[in-house]
């Protein structure tokens, strides 16, 4: 169950395919959620990364549910990144979120 899928539009898959994550396009939320169950009940990934944008388009509930997983992971991540100084990034940045979610506890590093 080592394995990552990335659910993405057409635009992003080429980087993390070069990353090394089997990528699986979808067109819209509908191609999207049809692909997400599937590879859910397949138990062949342990992480499933899904675009931001595919996954608001789901109803809520299919939403908490796929949010509530844990086995698989699934990481919802921005398909639009916008960059920004540092001083305007907010506290709780995106992958502190991710990462406390994924790990279950929120870790404080001050350097």
């Amino acid at each position: 169950m080592s394995r990552v899928l990335a659910l993405l539009s057409r635009d992003l898959g080429a980087g993390f395919a070069l990353a090394g994550a089997e990528v699986s396009v979808a067109a819209d939320s509908a191609a999207a959620r049809s692909a997400l169950d599937a590879a859910v009940a397949g138990r062949a990934y342990g992480i499933i990364i899904v675009q931001e944008e595919l996954l608001q388009g789901m109803e809520e509930q299919a939403r908490k549910a796929f949010a509530e997983s844990t086995v698989p992971l699934i990481i919802e991540v921005p398909g639009e990144m916008v960059w920004r100084m540092a001083e305007g990034a907010p506290p709780d940045d995106y992958v502190a979120q991710l990462i406390r979610r994924a790990v279950g506890y929120q870790l404080n590093i001050k350097l």
